[in-house]
C-alpha cells in the first residue's frame, strides 16, 4: 500500500514501513473512500492515487496523466461522466 504520513498519522498507522501496519491501514482507507465515493470505484482509485482533494476539485476524476494513459488504453473510460 502508499500511505503518505499525513494519511497514515490520521489512520493512527504507527509505522507506515511495517508491512502489516500498512496493509492493515491501507485497506482502512480504502474502505473509508469507498463509503466516502458510495462505492464508486473510478472515485475511490483516484482519491487514493490522487488524494480526496484532487477528486473534489475536479468533481471526479483529475486530468493526471494516469489518465490520459487509462484514457488511450482503455476507451470506455472516455465516456465515463464523473
Amino acid at each position: 500500500m502508499q500511505l503518505m504520513p499525513r494519511t497514515a498519522a490520521w489512520l493512527g498507522v504507527p509505522n507506515a514501513l511495517d508491512p502489516a501496519s500498512n496493509v492493515e491501514g491501507g485497506t482502512r482507507y480504502l474502505r473509508e473512500l469507498l463509503v466516502h465515493y458510495n462505492n464508486d470505484l473510478i472515485k475511490v482509485l483516484a482519491a487514493y492515487n490522487a488524494g480526496p482533494e484532487r477528486v473534489e476539485q475536479y468533481h471526479g476524476l483529475p486530468p493526471t496523466r494516469d489518465r490520459r494513459l487509462c484514457r488511450s488504453n482503455y476507451p470506455r473510460f472516455e465516456s465515463q461522466k464523473t
